[in-house]
């Protein structure tokens, strides 16, 4: 299974691209984890753990992304 995307782009688009994968891994992926964790005894335990596994997917597809692309636009 290939879980990256490629597509040709503008300098702003790779920008705002890459910023937008910094955010997604810094800031959403953590309070989606923290959300699953911490509050896990006062919700379901299917959306602690959705929230959890979520928060992880998105670090890693992005995180993954993003170093894909800074690696093929170093070249």
């Amino acid at each position: 299974m290939n879980f990256t995307e490629s597509d040709i782009e503008t300098v702003t688009e790779y920008s705002k691209s890459q910023t937008i994968r910094l955010v997604d891994v810094f800031v959403i992926a953590p309070i989606l984890i923290y959300a699953g964790v911490k509050y896990q005894k006062i919700m379901p335990k299917a959306l602690s753990l959705s929230l959890i596994a979520i928060g992880v997917a998105t670090a890693v597809y992005n995180g993954k992304n993003y170093l894909k692309n800074k690696q093929t636009n170093n070249k």
